[in-house]
C-alpha cells in the first residue's frame, strides 16, 4: 500500500512540476489579471525573509530563479535568490522605488520616484538606461509599473503621461498627455493600453480626473475615456473583452473593452486601491474597508466577502484554487477561492502594501517592516553514493543516501521501489527533519533471481517527492560490453586461426597422400 502511495505522490509530483511558471511583472501578465498557473502553498511555512533598507511597497516579479523587487528609503531595486533570499545584485535610484519591476527578455524595467524610467540588465543589474519623465511644478514621480511587450514599454507617470519607450534604448515612440496624476498601471491587450488618473494637479486637469483611458498601443491615440467618481489609484485587468478596475468612490467598475460601456458596478463600504485579480468566472478585489470581495465577473453580484483587521491596498493573486492578499493589519492572507474561508495567515512586522505574486509553486510579497516574503513547501534533493554495487544471493551491501535541504525544513522518509524478489531494504536513520545521510542496506535471499536491478530510492517530504536511482547486481559480475565484444572477436579471431590451421594441415596430408600414392604407382 505504501508502494502505491509512492507511485501516486511521483505522478503528482510530474504533473504540479510542469504548472511552475515566471510572475514576470506586476499583475502576472500583460492583461494584469492577477492569476498564476503554478501550485500554491496550503500552509505559512516561512521559507525565508530578506530585510531591505526601508518599508516595502512595491510588488515583486519573479523570473528564472530569481526575486526581482523594490524598496522605498534606500532607493534600491533588490535581485534575490528564489530559494534563499540572497542578494545577487541590487541597484541604487535616486529616490524611493513604488514601481514594481517587469523582466522581460533579459532586462528589467521599473520607475522610480527620482522622476525616471529605469532598465538594467537582469542578470548583472547592469545599468542600460533612463528615460526622464517631464519635470513641472506640481510632481513628475513615477508609482507606475511598466507593462513591456514587443520591444515596448508601456509606463504612466504623475507628470501627466502615459508613455510608450522603446525597450532597447529608451527612445521616446509617444507619449499621451492627460494633464492628471497617474498612479495606474497599464495594461496592454489587443493592441490597446488601459490606465487610469487618480488626481488633477491644479486647474489644468479638469474634467480629465479620475478618469480610465483606452489608447491605440501602436500610436497613443485616444479610443476612449470613462469619468468614474473618485480618484483611481486602481490598475485596471482586462479580459474576455472587460475592464475591471477599482475607483475612489468604493466602487467596482466592469466596462466594455471595446467602448468604455459600463456593463456593471459594484459598490463597497470603502475606497478602492487596490487592482482587481479575475480568475474562472469570478473578480477579486479588495477595499480599504478592511474587506476582501469576491464577485461574479459577469453581472457583479456577490458571491462572498472576507473581513480583515484594517484597510486592503493589496491586490489579490489567484493561484491553485486560493487567493493571496495583503491587509494593513500587518498580515498576508490566503484565502479559499471558491468559498472565500481563511486557509491560513502570517503576521509580518508591518502593514502589507505590496501586492503578493505566485511563482514556482512560492507565495512573495514585501511589507512595510521592510521585508521581503517567501512561503511556500520546503524542497529538497536525494543522492546515492555509490550508485551501483554487486551482491551474491544471500548477501547484503550498503550505500550512502544523502537528504540535502534546498530551503525550508520537512520531514523526509526514504522508501526503495523496485527491490528484487526476495530482498528487504533498511534505511538508518529512515527519516529526518534536517539535512542528514542514512545507511541504505539492501540484504539479498538465497533464491533471489541472479540478474541486474534499476531500483529507485524515494525520499518524500510533505507533497514533495524526490528520487535518486541505484543499479543492483545479484550474482556474478556481468562482463562488461566493453570486454565483451573484444573477448567474442578474440575468440572469433581464434576459432578463424583454428579453421584455417585445420585447413592447411588437411591440404598438406591430402597432398602428401597423393604424392604417396603415386610414388607406389611408379
Amino acid at each position: 500500500m505504501k508502494k502505491i502511495a509512492i507511485i501516486a505522490l511521483l505522478l503528482l509530483a510530474s504533473a504540479v512540476g510542469a504548472s511552475a511558471q515566471d510572475w514576470p511583472m506586476f499583475r502576472e501578465n500583460l492583461g494584469h489579471v492577477g492569476v498564476s498557473a503554478s501550485r500554491a502553498p496550503e500552509d505559512n511555512t516561512l521559507l525565508w525573509s530578506f530585510q531591505t533598507g526601508s518599508a516595502v511597497d512595491s510588488s515583486p516579479a519573479v523570473v528564472d530563479g530569481r526575486v526581482y523587487i523594490g524598496s522605498n528609503k534606500d532607493y534600491k531595486v533588490y535581485c534575490l535568490d528564489e530559494n534563499s533570499g540572497r542578494v545577487i545584485w541590487s541597484y541604487m535610484t535616486g529616490d524611493q522605488v513604488y514601481s514594481s519591476p517587469a523582466v522581460v527578455n533579459g532586462k528589467v524595467y521599473f520607475g522610480s520616484r527620482d522622476i525616471k524610467i529605469y532598465c538594467l540588465d537582469a542578470k548583472s543589474g547592469e545599468f542600460l538606461w533612463s528615460h526622464q519623465s517631464e519635470y513641472w511644478t506640481y510632481s513628475s514621480e513615477v508609482y507606475s509599473s511598466p507593462a513591456v511587450v514587443n520591444e515596448r514599454v508601456y509606463i504612466a507617470s504623475h507628470d501627466g503621461n502615459v508613455y510608450c519607450l522603446n525597450a532597447e534604448n529608451g527612445g521616446l515612440i509617444w507619449k499621451y498627455q492627460t494633464m492628471c496624476y497617474l498612479f495606474s498601471s497599464p495594461a496592454v491587450v489587443e493592441g490597446r493600453v488601459y490606465t487610469a488618473s487618480h488626481k488633477s494637479p491644479g486647474p489644468r486637469g479638469i474634467p480629465y480626473e479620475d478618469t480610465v483611458y483606452c489608447l491605440e498601443a501602436e500610436n497613443g491615440e485616444l479610443v476612449w475615456d470613462f469619468l468614474t467618481g473618485g480618484r483611481v489609484y486602481s490598475s485596471p485587468a482586462v479580459v474576455d473583452e472587460k475592464v475591471y478596475i477599482g475607483s475612489g468612490d468604493g466602487k467596482l467598475y466592469c466596462l466594455d473593452a471595446s467602448n468604455g460601456a459600463e456593463l456593471w458596478s459594484y459598490q463597497t463600504d470603502g475606497s478602492i486601491q487596490s487592482s482587481p485579480a479575475v480568475a474562472n468566472g469570478k473578480v477579486y478585489i479588495g477595499s480599504m474597508d478592511s474587506k476582501v470581495y469576491c464577485l461574479n465577473a459577469d453581472n457583479g453580484d456577490s458571491i462572498w466577502t472576507y473581513q480583515t483587521g484594517s484597510a486592503v491596498i493589496s491586490s489579490p493573486a489567484v493561484a491553485d484554487g486560493k487567493v493571496y492578499i495583503g491587509s494593513y493589519d500587518k498580515k498576508v492572507y490566503c484565502l479559499d477561492a471558491e468559498s472565500g474561508w481563511l486557509v491560513w495567515s502570517y503576521q509580518t512586522g508591518d502593514a502589507v502594501h505590496s501586492s503578493p505574486a505566485v511563482a514556482d509553486n512560492k507565495v512573495f510579497v514585501g511589507s512595510y517592516d521592510g521585508s521581503v516574503y517567501c512561503f511556500g513547501e520546503p524542497d529538497f534533493t536525494v543522492s546515492v553514493t555509490p550508485t551501483s554495487g554487486r551482491v551474491d544471493q544471500g548477501g547484503a551491501i550498503d550505500a550512502t543516501v544523502t537528504v540535502e535541504m534546498i530551503v525550508g525544513s520537512v520531514n523526509v522518509e526514504l522508501d526503495m521501489m523496485g527491490t528484487p524478489w526476495g530482498s528487504t531494504v533498511d534505511f538508518d536513520p529512515p527519516s529526518e527533519t534536517r539535512s542528514f545521510s542514512s545507511t541504505m542496506t539492501i540484504r539479498t535471499a538465497p533464491n533471489t533471481p541472479e540478474g541486474t536491478y534499476d531500483l529507485v530510492i524515494v525520499g518524500t517530504g510533505g507533497r514533495r517527492v524526490r528520487t535518486a536511482n541505484y543499479k543492483l547486481r545479484v550474482g556474478p559480475p556481468e562482463i562488461p560490453m566493453v570486454l565483451l565484444i573484444p573477448l567474442i572477436l578474440l575468440i572469433l579471431a581464434i576459432i578463424i586461426a583454428l579453421l584455417i590451421y585445420w585447413w592447411k594441415r588437411r591440404k598438406k596430408k591430402k597432398r602428401r597422400r597423393m604424392l604417396s600414392s603415386k610414388g607406389k604407382a611408379k
